[in-house]
């Protein structure tokens, strides 16, 4: 039987893999960030032009506002 090389945290995860998600982890996470992009588009979608002037927003920069809510920059 080989011994492992990877260290323990006290939770019992490998200290390597505390810092990746696994491929299940990426995958959800990027469907959430998928729904919630799309969701995010929907409902300024449905503001009207006043509304969205009122926020201080264009109807042509609703996809880059609804991107960088969601993924940030």
């Amino acid at each position: 039987m080989m011994a492992s090389s990877l260290a323990t945290s006290g939770s019992g995860h490998t200290v390597a893999g505390e810092h990746s998600e696994g491929l299940l982890g990426k995958i959800t996470r990027a469907w959430n960030n998928f729904r919630t992009y799309h969701a995010t588009l929907a409902e300024l979608t449905a503001l009207t032009d006043r509304q969205l002037g009122d926020l201080g927003l264009g109807r042509g920069g609703i996809r880059a506002i609804a991107h960088r809510a969601v993924y940030g920059n």
